[in-house]
């Protein structure tokens, strides 16, 4: 009995028992997998932690579900860290070498005090208060590459081999998890029963799911993608820019959402504009709430909703036509005129030689008088008032 104890431990310790739990709960659990990320960083004594999800083709972060680490050092890490993090590419080598296994920055990367000090990598983690981080690829099709990862404070214990070895018998059940998960996502999204409607509608809609996986788009959306090469969706449907910097925006934008959509963080859409040569391009990103678990499993479970908006075929709307349609100001039908054709609240005050207060006054003034209460509703709304939705 003294050593079935020593060699599989999953069976006697609660926690563990917990952990497994939660492990298979986020294949149906409207948070996903966050619930047991939470737990697993509660048991082990970490600071936070992460399930990224990586093109790795593209070498680019494509999303991110996130504990304890706030957007401005995620927005450093999908800059300067995710194309390069030792990490991630420690545990693809001893992935090939040896299979699944975790491996940790103060065991695993080789002369890791000198050549950590001063790099980017540490230079992120001490931004938000972690210091080392232990990780391994638990999930791996095609170029789509799900990496787990806990990371620990300078004053809580540096990882050791025998607590790697536990977090080891986590993997199988993790990787078959998120198996099922993503299955049940691509399902999921792609049997809306409005996508007919979908696929009528003047603009771009793309439905990413909880796995950060585009799993439906309608005809608009590829025609746009066609006309703007910038823009790319890869074979297991992650979406990314050509345009590094933008689609660092991009990731943080969607991954924003289905951690909205999971229901930890406020509701919120995001709005980015982008514009090189001929492109020019409005993306509104928007939580795709998930159902709850007693909804029929073949509805969405939470994602994000992406609206493309691409103003480069589209016809110059005069700023009168808005005035009149929505009782506007001449100053707020210019505003909205600008904002239709694709700048953003920045860009259209450096063109009218005014101040973003101001701009951003008249934009709350347009908001009462329009009824909405967001950026993305109202370029939407304006949209297909003037008939370019």
């Amino acid at each position: 009995m003294h050593q079935t104890l020593q060699r599989d431990p999953l069976l006697f310790n609660p926690d563990y028992h917990e952990l497994i739990g939660l492990i298979y709960d986020g294949t149906t659990n409207r948070d996903g997998f966050l619930p047991f990320l939470n737990r697993f960083i509660e048991i082990f004594q970490g600071h936070s932690g992460t399930f990224a999800i990586y093109d790795i083709q593209s070498n680019l972060l494509a999303g991110c579900w996130v504990v304890n680490i706030p957007e401005e050092a995620l927005a450093f890490y999908a800059e300067h860290v995710a194309h390069q993090d030792l990490l991630v590419q420690t545990a693809l080598t001893k992935r090939k070498q040896k299979g699944p296994r975790f491996v940790a920055s103060n065991l695993d990367i080789e002369n890791v005090r000198e050549v950590g000090e001063g790099s980017l990598a540490y230079k992120w983690l001490r931004s938000y208060g972690a210091a080392e981080a232990a990780g391994a690829v638990a999930y791996l099709s095609g170029s789509y590459l799900n990496f787990f990862c806990i990371q620990r404070a300078s004053n809580q214990p540096d990882f050791t081999r025998n607590e790697l070895a536990v977090f080891d018998l986590f993997l199988p059940h993790i990787n078959r998890a998120l198996e099922i998960y993503i299955k049940m996502s691509d399902l999921n999204v792609s049997s809306i029963p409005e996508r007919s409607a979908l696929d009528r509608m003047q603009q771009g809609i793309l439905i990413c799911d909880s796995a950060f996986k585009v799993a439906f788009k309608n005809h608009k959306a590829d025609e746009i993608i066609a006309n703007n090469p910038s823009l790319h969706v890869s074979p297991e449907g992650l979406l990314s820019c050509r345009d590094k910097s933008f689609s660092h925006e991009l990731v943080l934008g969607i991954s924003a959402a289905v951690n909205n959509a999971a229901g930890t963080e406020a509701s919120s859409d995001k709005v980015l504009c982008y514009r090189q040569g001929k492109q020019n391009l409005t993306i509104i990103i928007s939580p795709l709430s998930a159902e709850s678990s007693d909804s029929d499993q073949s509805s969405p479970r939470g994602g994000a909703m992406i609206s493309l908006y691409d103003w480069a075929n589209r016809p110059q709307i005069r700023p009168e036509v808005l005035q009149r349609f929505f009782g506007l100001s001449r100053s707020e039908s210019t505003v909205s005129a600008l904002l239709l054709s694709g700048q953003s609240p920045a860009d259209i005050a450096a063109e009218l030689n005014r101040s973003r207060e101001t701009v951003k006054s008249h934009l709350q003034s347009i908001y009462r008088k329009t009824n909405t209460n967001r950026q993305g509703e109202l370029v939407a709304l304006l949209a297909a008032s003037v008939g370019l939705a």
